[in-house]
């Protein structure tokens, strides 16, 4: 347990690396905001592939050896981003993509079916550590990139990836276990549980997810430096407010939990997003932009977790063959989203109408969880 939530920490710092670094690496490489779109969608491809294999290979190998795959991973690819041109760069954070589809879908695994009293408040607890290591992120860049030289940030990266990789590779767990009880949905077959409409919502709420969280994430410092932050100080450091949101969200996630039901805590929850990302993009300056990233983030923060603690929960000795599954949604989420804001922008030639790409994304949420929660109530009448 807490070396998953250490090495968590770690994943939530590469995880939202290209978002910080995206306007020094678009200076180095000479970029517009497509091609910068480009590498967001290479980041979520190799994700893509990763959460595809991750489930055989947790099942052939064993948990910790793909986490310390994982991890190793994302040790060389940062590494090699510190120095690399253009095509390298690319290949680089591809390879970022594919660790972390290993990393995320195991560790939640993990972490759920050791919890299994208390999902949601484990995994809220997780992401809260994932959300740290988010926030450091964009000082850590800002602290260490002095003269525009993403180098030094990326190799004190890489070497503490190094350090966790090893560390599970000396590391021993039981396999995975993964319980079946009466109040879990069954199927007869996997085929059948994967069209459930229940397992489908539950997809392209994923899908919406990650995709809307790693937009503003990944645009909110370019935004921020269009608008007239011009220090690097302050531009760099936007998408840490907007993951402090998320750290806060999830740390009163578990409050809210005791008073409200899962179902309705991740609906009022995407209904906050709204607001925050409508001040994002009304904003007119850098305070006011600051303010909708952290409403945004407190509205996202419960989001993930707890719908993936339904999940695990809902689907129960099924969850560790659908999740696989879930975690290609959400990395197919990652890749298209954030391009289709960076598009939009070039397209219209404002960012601050592509930023309209999240806010219909959270839009749909909404629709999608109130269908969710009809989903929820038709299966209790029919028990």
């Amino acid at each position: 347990m807490a070396l998953s939530h250490i090495g968590f920490l770690f994943v939530g710092i590469a995880n939202t690396l290209l978002g910080p670094v995206l306007p020094l690496l678009s200076e180095r490489w000479k970029l517009n905001d497509t091609q910068g779109g480009y590498l967001f969608t290479a980041q979520f491809t190799g994700a893509i592939a990763g959460s595809a294999l991750s489930g055989a290979l947790m099942k052939k190998l064993g948990v910790m050896p793909v986490l310390a795959a994982g991890y190793g991973g994302l040790a060389v690819a940062t590494a090699t981003l510190a120095f690399s041109p253009w095509l390298a760069g690319v290949i680089a954070i591809a390879t970022l993509g594919f660790s972390l589809g290993l990393t995320n879908p195991a560790t939640n695994l993990l972490i759920s079916e050791l919890n299994s009293e208390r999902r949601a408040a484990a995994l809220n607890l997780l992401n809260l550590v994932w959300g740290a290591g988010a926030i450091a992120c964009p000082p850590l860049i800002s602290t260490l990139a002095k003269g525009g030289n993403a180098s030094r940030p990326l190799g004190a990266l890489a070497s503490a990836l190094a350090i966790v990789s090893l560390a599970l590779a000396l590391s021993h767990l039981p396999s995975l276990p993964v319980k079946s009880d009466e109040s879990t949905m069954r199927s007869e077959s996997t085929l059948r549980a994967r069209l459930n409409s229940f397992v489908l919502l539950t997809g392209v709420l994923i899908f919406m997810y990650v995709g809307t969280e790693a937009a503003i994430g990944g645009w909110i410092a370019a935004y921020a430096q269009r608008l007239g932050a011009t220090a690097l100080s302050y531009w760099a450091l936007t998408p840490s407010l907007f993951y402090a949101g998320l750290l806060t969200g999830r740390a009163a996630a578990s409050v809210f939990l005791r008073r409200i039901s899962e179902t309705r805590l991740i609906f009022f929850s995407l209904i906050g997003a709204v607001g925050g990302i409508l001040v994002i993009i009304l904003g007119q300056g850098l305070l006011t932009i600051s303010i909708g990233a952290g409403l945004a983030g407190f509205g996202l923060a419960a989001v993930f977790p707890t719908t993936f603690a339904l999940f695990t929960q809902r689907c129960g000795a099924e969850a560790t063959r659908i999740a696989g599954m879930l975690f290609v949604l959400a990395s197919l989420g990652g890749a298209v989203i954030p391009w289709l804001v960076g598009w939009a922008s070039d397209f219209y030639g404002n960012l601050r109408i592509g930023l309209i790409v999240p806010l219909l994304g959270t839009l749909l949420m909404i629709a999608l969880q109130g269908a969710i929660i009809l989903d929820f109530s038709f299966t209790r009448r029919k028990v």
